[in-house]
């Protein structure tokens, strides 16, 4: 199996298009051949997916009048995750065993026995530099049409702290936004949190995750590239025991495309 991420176009002919959202954890998907490198057991396997998955966000963040374009790794974060440095020596969750690359589940048991040189270059051959290239793409896009660019980082987080994580405070909000230090803007932050507060959310920014993800190449050197990270907790719109939504799924769905409009609508007034 070959990347094929998918980048869709967003609805609407009038609005400036020019968010590119990025959904990185959605899939559950593990190629046979991928999951022949997990030591794990069926049963672990599908305990560690629902604990790691964020389920269902390629739905939850919906189509809005601005989206230019969205890029959806195909494959779990258990293959790969694309969110994390490529060197370990830059990923701090990589202490933990979670790198771009993990050998270790959320509780700290072995996901892959070994993960030697060539095993690891050959998946990020495989999976992680083409994703990165394939968003880098997105934005440079939006940029030769639009001259500047807002990334979308969408995501959804455990209600109760998974073993792994390193802020393990209980009280999580039910939304939470990331911001990086150079590349989202001021008041960008702020405004998307008093839309979700207005919408009935409780919120935090930076907590219990912080930073928003923006492409190597752009990274503190192109600040026409924005960035801001929106994270759902999943008990506001799915049962985490079995992994079934919840009939508020519609609405929940219906106030985070409130919040990706905001968020583009405040990054073009700006």
């Amino acid at each position: 199996m070959t990347v094929r991420q998918s980048i869709e176009t967003g609805n609407g002919m009038d609005a400036t298009k020019i968010a590119v959202l990025h959904i990185p954890h959605s899939s559950r998907l593990i190629p046979a051949d991928e999951r022949a490198q997990l030591s794990v057991s069926e049963l672990e396997l599908e305990t560690e997916l629902l604990r790691m998955t964020d389920a269902f966000t390629a739905e939850l963040f919906p189509p809005t009048l601005h989206e230019a374009e969205r890029v959806v790794f195909p494959v779990s974060r258990l293959v790969c995750d694309v969110e994390r440095f490529p060197k370990d020596a830059d990923e701090p969750m990589a202490g933990r065993g979670m790198g771009a690359i993990y050998g270790a589940t959320s509780t700290g048991s072995r996901l892959r026995a070994t993960v030697s040189v060539a095993e690891r270059e050959r998946v990020m051959t495989r999976w992680y530099w083409p994703h990165h290239e394939l968003l880098t793409s997105a934005i440079d896009k939006v940029l030769r049409r639009e001259d500047r660019c807002l990334i979308i980082d969408c995501h959804s987080f455990a209600d109760r702290p998974l073993p792994h994580e390193p802020d393990q405070d209980p009280q999580r909000p039910e939304i939470c936004i990331g911001t990086d230090s150079l590349h989202t803007a001021h008041g960008l932050a702020g405004a998307v949190a008093d839309a979700a507060g207005k919408l009935g959310f409780t919120v935090a920014v930076d907590r219990p995750f912080a930073g928003a993800l923006i492409p190597a190449k752009h990274y503190g050197a192109d600040t026409r590239v924005q960035s801001i990270m929106i994270e759902v907790n999943r008990r506001v719109y799915m049962n985490e025991l079995t992994g079934d939504r919840l009939v508020s799924f519609e609405k929940c769905r219906e106030a985070v495309g409130t919040l990706v409009s905001t968020a583009a609508t405040f990054f073009l007034s700006a």
